[in-house]
């Protein structure tokens, strides 16, 4: 009887090894002010006004994981974003920035829900050394999420969430890995609006390059919208670098791409960082705009958590014959704390 009971007391606490569960809250809160002129130059006049989300896009989530036993594991998260500036969700959706769950084990990850596209984490890449994270970086291409502002070539922005998704990443093979992901369009007929995207990526050391693809279904008239980017980021010690190009085209005769560079020098508590960029968009053979932007920034790491922060952000860009259609600044004072 007793041999009994010790069998069972051993088989409980396996029981509750396999399905031990963590969840973790965390969240951004990303608060300046400042100043931003967006807009034609005729037209485009500053304006003075309190940020959110200029340095680190401000949001709050809670993401967990259970242990399943043999390696497995199932995980979820929830992420949102808002505006810290007056209390207001960000977008439209509960969870508009991220609502999955799924399972982890040694054949990789896959999820299911709203998500970033595969392609996105090679695009996040070659900003990384950045200072400014996307849409406030130094950038020349896509819409930057502002009216009054289309990149050069005025052609969609790839968006770097989709709803309706499956994803997957494999495991790493010697520093080798993949991802893909597929967003349902979930509309009727003829209606199509799926979002495909996959990546390649090489990490090893302070090295980290990769390709990414994605294919956006019917987004405008002109028919499907696709998307190439490489990128490439290197710590070299006593600064970071990164880098990329990024292409969008249209079915039609539409192309745009751009480069940008980026770096991040950290000395002592402070981070500097400047960043730049260039685009050309081509209509068949013949350039019809082109366009160069450029931010700096200063960071004071107050705690590893808590940081103050000075940026500004430029560009430009002009059409074939050379003169001024949209312009872009912007320069604040933040405040940013993670938790």
């Amino acid at each position: 009887m007793k041999k009994s009971l010790i069998a069972l007391a051993v088989l409980a606490t396996t029981g509750a090894a396999f399905a031990q569960s963590s969840v973790t809250l965390y969240g951004t809160l990303d608060v300046s002010v400042g100043s931003s002129k967006i807009g034609a130059p005729a037209t485009a006049t500053s304006t003075s006004q309190m940020f959110s989300g200029n340095l680190a896009s401000t949001r709050w989530g809670v993401r967990g994981s259970e242990d399943l036993g043999g390696g497995l594991k199932a995980i979820f998260a929830l992420e949102q974003g808002f505006d810290v500036s007056n209390g207001t969700q960000a977008a439209g959706s509960a969870f508009d920035r991220m609502s999955i769950v799924g399972l982890s084990g040694g054949f990789g990850t896959v999820k299911f829900g709203r998500h970033d596209t595969s392609f996105d984490d090679i695009r996040d890449m070659s900003v990384s050394s950045n200072i400014f994270n996307a849409p406030v970086f130094a950038t020349t291409e896509g819409v930057v999420g502002t009216s009054g502002y289309l990149g050069v070539g005025q052609l969609a922005d790839y968006g770097d969430r989709a709803s309706n998704q499956i994803r997957y990443e494999s495991p790493s093979f010697g520093g080798f890995s993949a991802g893909f992901s597929y967003g349902l369009d979930e509309a009727a007929s003829p209606v199509k609006r799926d979002v495909t995207a996959f990546n390649l990526r090489y990490k090893a050391g302070n090295l980290d390059v990769g390709y990414g693809y994605q294919e956006n279904a019917n987004e405008v008239a002109a028919g499907n919208l696709e998307y190439n980017t490489l990128g490439a980021a290197y710590n070299f010690g006593s600064f970071r670098l990164s880098g990329g190009w990024n292409q969008a085209k249209n079915k039609t005769s539409r192309k745009s791409d751009a480069y940008s560079i980026g770096a991040i020098v950290p000395v002592g508590a402070f981070d500097f960082s400047l960043g730049y960029s260039t685009a050309k968009a081509k209509q068949g053979s013949a350039t019809f705009e082109k366009g160069d932007a450029f931010s700096a920034a200063v960071a004071y790491n107050l705690s590893k958590r808590t940081r103050v922060y000075a940026g500004l952000t430029t560009g430009d860009i002009e059409n074939a014959a050379g003169t001024k259609v949209r312009e872009r600044e912007l320069y604040a004072l933040g405040l940013v704390h993670n938790f």
